[in-house]
């Protein structure tokens, strides 16, 4: 038998509730899901004492997680159950969130009329807008330059030292604290509480400087984000990427001209045009 530890916080076990809430469980059974964990084998009538399930209802949860395969009935009369491990249960949710998307992709590719290329769309919701950025990182193949705040670059921490470990060139610029950020890294450390009082928070991602991310990330529903590969759009984030970047380096004496440089190869050679003319 193995249990979860019993310091698990509020937040942490919100999070694994919220979760396989995405996953189609219901709040109940993820907190029954979370019960046996901190204690198994356990009864219908132990879990409900422990306040996690409503007596009325456990007995409908439990049966609802069994068919579901990820609790086991051990015995009978009355039956004691054990859940799934926690890396069994990641395992069983991958294959069938993989199934899910395969079968998706053949219903819907019969149903598609003619494929329209859409270069720039809107996403709404916090947690959607750090999906698409985990999902234009997980594709970069030669760089990724951000501006970011400190909590976002925590959520993000991930999937930035994927794209790291696999050699992509990661740049992060912040007016805030980035600790153990990844990457190259330029800030002026500023505390986040502090910016907060006077600036919302934003991200803006460029992606093989092809690639673009840029929206509000406050933490709510209403946060929205554009993503988009259109030139002008991209080589506008770059321009204010490299003018915080440059100011930056004026201000706190930092070398900043190799990474200036490194994003302003695709653009027009401007200072030279202005030397010569």
């Amino acid at each position: 038998m193995y249990s979860l530890p019993m310091a698990l916080g509020d937040e942490a076990e919100d999070r694994v509730v919220a979760v396989m809430k995405r996953f189609g469980y219901t709040g109940t059974d993820a907190r029954a899901y979370i019960a046996l964990l901190r204690q198994n084998p356990a009864t219908g009538y132990e879990l409900a004492a422990r306040g996690g399930v409503p007596r009325s209802a456990v007995y409908g949860v439990l049966k609802r997680l069994e068919n579901a395969g990820i609790v086991n009935a051990l015995g009978a009369k009355p039956a004691r159950y054990v859940p799934l491990p926690p890396a069994r249960l990641v395992e069983h949710l991958e294959g069938r969130f993989k199934r899910d998307i395969e079968a998706f992709r053949e219903a819907v590719s019969k149903v598609a009329g003619p494929e329209v290329e859409t270069n720039t769309w809107t996403v709404t919701g916090y947690d959607a807008l750090l999906a698409e950025a985990e999902r234009l990182i997980d594709g970069a193949q030669e760089s990724v330059v951000c501006s970011i705040w400190r909590q976002e670059s925590t959520r993000l921490s991930a999937t930035l030292q994927r794209a790291s470990d696999r050699g992509v060139a990661v740049t992060l610029f912040s007016f805030t604290a980035l600790p153990e950020a990844v990457g190259e890294v330029l800030t002026y450390a500023i505390d986040e509480g502090d910016l907060e009082a006077h600036w919302s928070r934003r991200l803006i991602a460029v992606v093989d400087q092809t690639q673009l991310l840029v929206g509000a990330t406050d933490g709510t529903q209403r946060d929205r984000a554009v993503i988009s590969d259109e030139t002008v759009l991209v080589d506008m984030a770059i321009a204010n990427l490299v003018l915080d970047i440059t100011l930056l380096g004026e201000r706190r004496g930092i070398e900043t001209s190799a990474v200036v440089a490194r994003l302003t190869q695709r653009l027009a050679p401007i200072e030279r045009f202005i030397d010569e003319a």
